[in-house]
């Protein structure tokens, strides 16, 4: 969804059953965090809950509770959803293609990969930088089944916030990568969400979107299997990390990388050092908080003891701004 710059902007994301948000104020130009929050929805937000039309009005409580009981002033909000709810495809198109051409023939190619009628998704894209020399562009694609963004519609009309955007944790967490964080124009810097059932791989080519892949924990084991504990775990990101970098000829190693930075809420630090002493590469957690200024309140610092886990919400609040 597309929508104006605004002076402030609150962040809403929903992983599992943990609910955060985060408000940032643009302040004479200048965007700082002015309210964090975490709290708890009583239902995980997936495809599963869309079944159950009664629940939007408990997603719309839970989320008002946190926005009033941590005082948020401001009422645009900007929700993230899931990567695992989308379809995420880089398309290559002619460069010349503009306007209504170009969105007409965006519709024609999701058209050709989706099964169900295209009038039951939503489509968004967004062209990358052309490449000197070459007349054809890559256009980063998102799909979104419209029943999901009706219903995240219908929660927020119950709510205190106005509904300015829906957004994708992929592209939420390299917007704080690339506030926070400096690489050249040709550099590869991978972000990895460390999740409950899974790992989300994403890798940008300076502060621009080049790809993103999953990796279930237990690959073909049945659902009940048991997460990995951390060697095992660390063994498989490198593994994974290692195969992307080869497929996609970005490298020949992981030391190819410019950096590598783990968020979500299963970081531990066993997992980081097992893969700071197994790569000769900078590997540290995502920092939302490192360049962006965060008000005071009370003497109370406002940050979290674990920043990594505020990378979603925070890089939603920052669309628009």
């Amino acid at each position: 969804m597309a929508f104006a710059a605004t002076n402030g902007m609150v962040g809403i994301s929903i992983r599992d059953t943990v609910l955060r948000m985060a408000e940032v104020s643009k302040v004479a130009g200048e965007s700082r965090i002015s309210r964090l929050s975490q709290g708890r929805v009583r239902s995980a937000f997936n495809f599963t809950s869309l079944q159950d039309h009664t629940l939007v009005r408990r997603y719309a409580e839970d989320i008002n509770r946190l926005y009033e009981t941590a005082d948020f002033q401001i009422s645009s909000g900007v929700f993230i959803l899931d990567s695992n709810m989308v379809t995420i495809k880089k398309i290559p198109v002619d460069a010349n293609l503009q306007g209504e051409r170009l969105k007409d023939h965006m519709r024609w190619e999701v058209e050709q990969c989706m099964i169900n009628p295209l009038e039951q998704y939503i489509i968004d894209f967004s062209p990358l930088p052309l490449e000197d020399g070459k007349d054809i562009v890559q256009v980063v694609t998102v799909i979104a089944r419209r029943m999901v963004i009706d219903y995240l519609k219908e929660i927020f009309q119950n709510t205190d916030l106005q509904l300015r955007a829906i957004d994708v944790d992929v592209f939420a967490a390299q917007r704080v990568m690339t506030g926070n964080y400096d690489a050249s124009a040709d550099e590869y810097v991978a972000l990895i969400d460390m999740r409950k059932d899974n790992v989300q791989f994403s890798i940008m080519k300076g502060t621009a979107f080049y790809l993103s892949s999953d990796l279930d924990y237990q690959g073909d084991e049945p659902a009940a299997a048991a997460r990995p504990d951390d060697e095992q775990l660390s063994r498989l990101v490198s593994k994974e990390l290692r195969r992307l970098i080869i497929d996609h000829k970005l490298g020949k190693s992981v030391e190819d990388m410019r950096a590598i930075y783990l968020y979500g809420d299963g970081v531990t630090d066993q997992v980081l050092e097992n893969l700071q002493n197994t790569h000769n590469v900078r590997i540290d957690r995502a920092n939302p908080f490192k360049k962006l200024k965060i008000a005071s309140q009370g003497g109370e610092p406002l940050a979290p003891g674990q920043p990594e886990t505020f990378v979603i919400p925070v890089g939603a609040a920052l669309k628009g701004l």
